[in-house]
């Protein structure tokens, strides 16, 4: 697969989702995309910062946006503006579980006040609240040729290994144009395709661990 290379899989007519079973193997991708000039990287793992800070990571180039329940909005504004000043070469979102744990807590506070509701309510509502969002950077990124990618952690299940939850699974398969898979082997980080408009599943690419821990 000389012919790509990771920035180049990434498609700018839909949503690119990361899946991943080992937060340090998915470190190490979105660190090297976040190499590029002109990356806004949503850090709701807090990971990627912590490394950054530490000078595990160089990515002299990024804008590193860490949202809460009260600021996700105000930063997703800014971020707008910010690829329509043609400022932004590349939208990461890390993660989908992240953002989930966030907002569970708050529609779970809101139902319990208003004595209706409970657990179903408020996935249904972080799950329309996070298409929305996701759309809104999308539907920019399609219009200026900027490439929004949003990772998601794969869950372990006894009786059949690793899977996405239902509700994020749901969304990313509706919504992405393309789908990728990372994971470390020994020495050396394999993405593989698993859906893409022009690259074949099942392809995969592989570097060389570029982080340190």
């Amino acid at each position: 697969m000389a012919e790509y290379n990771l920035a180049s899989m990434l498609s700018k007519k839909g949503l690119n989702s990361l899946l991943f079973s080992d937060p340090y193997a998915k470190l190490c991708c979105t660190s090297m995309l976040a190499g590029q000039e002109n990356v806004v990287y949503f850090d709701l793992d807090t990971t990627f910062s912590a490394y950054l800070k530490a000078g595990l990571v160089q990515a002299p180039g990024i804008d590193v946006y860490l949202p809460s329940e009260g600021r996700f909005v105000e930063m997703l504004k800014d971020v707008l503006a910010r690829m329509g000043e043609k400022r932004c070469s590349l939208v990461i979102f890390d993660s989908i579980n992240s953002f989930y744990a966030m907002y569970y807590s708050y529609y779970r506070r809101s139902t319990e006040k208003g004595g209706s509701g409970g657990s179903s309510s408020s996935s249904g509502n972080i799950n329309h609240l996070l298409s929305v969002l996701l759309m809104l950077l999308v539907r920019q990124g399609v219009t200026l040729g900027v490439p929004v990618l949003a990772t998601s952690m794969l869950r372990f299940r006894k009786e059949g290994g690793w899977k996405q939850s239902p509700a994020s699974r749901r969304l990313l398969q509706k919504k992405s144009a393309t789908r990728l898979q990372v994971e470390r082997v020994e020495n050396e980080i394999i993405v593989q395709v698993l859906e893409h408009e022009k690259v074949p599943a099942g392809t995969s690419l592989s570097f060389g661990i570029t982080v340190s821990r």
